[in-house]
Formats: structure tokens, C-alpha cells, sequence
């Protein structure tokens, strides 16, 4: 397909619940008028192409559940400043969140859970003044929630009563240590960093 055709491409794209057995093609950030791109439940593997701030108008990009996917978040992906849905969880990413993440001010829903990020949560994250779902339980990053987090659920935001879920952390403290892998005061919902069990909180 010609690259002057891949630019026109507009709306959504979604492959999700395939077997795809590849890497992601580097000419998908080709799709530069792309809205949503779903990529979920396959078997890709490698990692995010470095190159996806190309995609300057997505709104929304799912690439949860393909447990091969690899590597750290491109810096790129930070230039995504129209995104309001990111979902990579139920991957094999690593490294840690960058500071960058506050310039996603539009975003709303964030899952990183079940990877095996590290490092700390930024507070820059509390310059996403829209967020209403957050999920970073069963991975790596400890520490403990930033007060500029924990200031979003005192306004309108992570006050969805349809999903007690709305902040899931490993904030709950597990039967060997007697302590919280993560600490957190304004979450929802905690799990054990050990066993993954999780419960909701009152």
C-alpha cells in the first residue's frame, strides 16, 4: 500500500482476538490520522515501535494481553498528547514510567498492570487532570502513591461508583513481610504483591 494511502487512513483500526505472530510493523505509525489503534489479545512479539508519536491524532491505543510484548515505553509515545486510553497491561514491558507521562494531560484511563515495570509512580501523573481509571497492580513499581495522585480522587475523578476498581495497586500487605509492596492511600482496590490476590476496599 502506498504510504500516501496509509496517510489518508482515518478512524479506527482494531485486530484484536487474532493470532498474529509477529512484531508490530514500523508502517503502522505510518497511519498518522489514526484515532484508535487496537492491537489487543494477539501473540506479538519485540515491542512498542519506537516511532508512535507519529501518531499524532490517537486517541485511544489497546495492546493489552500479548504477553511477548517487550522492551520499555518509547519516549515517542509521550508525544501522544491527544491519548485518553492507554491499555498495556498483561505484558512483559519493563523499565520504568517516565516523568513524561504528565504531558498526556487528556488521559483517562491508564492500565499498566501485570508487567514488569519498576521504579516509582511520578507525580507528574497528577497533571492528567482527567484521569478516572488507573491499574498498576502486579508489577514492579513501588514506593508509594504521590499526593498529586491521590489529590485527583478528592475531585470529580476516580468517583465511578460502576467500578470499585477505579486505583488498583499492590498496596496490600502480604502474609511473609507483614508489608504493602506499594503504598497507597487513596486507592480502591489492593492486592497482594506475592500471592496476586486482590480485594476492594471499603
Amino acid at each position: 500500500v502506498p504510504v500516501s494511502c496509509l496517510k489518508l487512513f482515518t478512524g479506527r483500526m482494531v485486530v484484536d482476538n487474532n493470532v498474529f505472530k509477529s512484531t508490530v510493523p514500523d508502517e503502522i505509525t505510518q497511519l498518522i490520522n489514526l484515532k484508535e489503534l487496537w492491537l489487543s489479545m494477539n501473540y506479538f512479539t519485540g515491542g512498542i515501535p519506537e516511532n508512535i508519536g507519529a501518531l499524532k491524532s490517537l486517541e485511544s491505543f489497546s495492546m493489552w494481553e500479548n504477553e511477548d510484548l517487550t522492551g520499555h515505553i518509547p519516549d515517542s509515545l509521550y508525544d501522544l498528547t491527544m491519548l485518553e486510553d492507554l491499555h498495556l497491561f498483561r505484558n512483559s514491558f519493563s523499565g520504568s514510567i517516565s516523568t513524561q507521562i504528565g504531558r498526556l494531560t487528556k488521559l483517562k484511563t491508564l492500565t499498566l498492570a501485570e508487567n514488569n515495570f519498576t521504579g516509582t509512580l511520578p507525580t507528574e501523573l497528577g497533571l492528567c487532570q482527567d484521569l478516572e481509571f488507573l491499574r498498576i497492580e502486579m508489577t514492579d513499581i513501588e514506593g508509594s502513591a504521590p499526593k498529586e495522585v491521590c489529590d485527583l480522587t478528592e475531585k470529580n475523578l476516580f468517583s465511578d461508583d460502576r467500578d470499585k476498581e477505579y486505583f488498583k495497586a499492590d498496596c496490600l500487605e502480604d502474609n511473609v513481610t507483614m508489608v504493602a509492596f506499594f503504598v497507597c492511600d487513596c486507592c480502591s482496590s489492593c492486592c497482594d504483591h506475592v500471592t496476586n490476590q486482590c480485594k476492594i476496599l471499603d
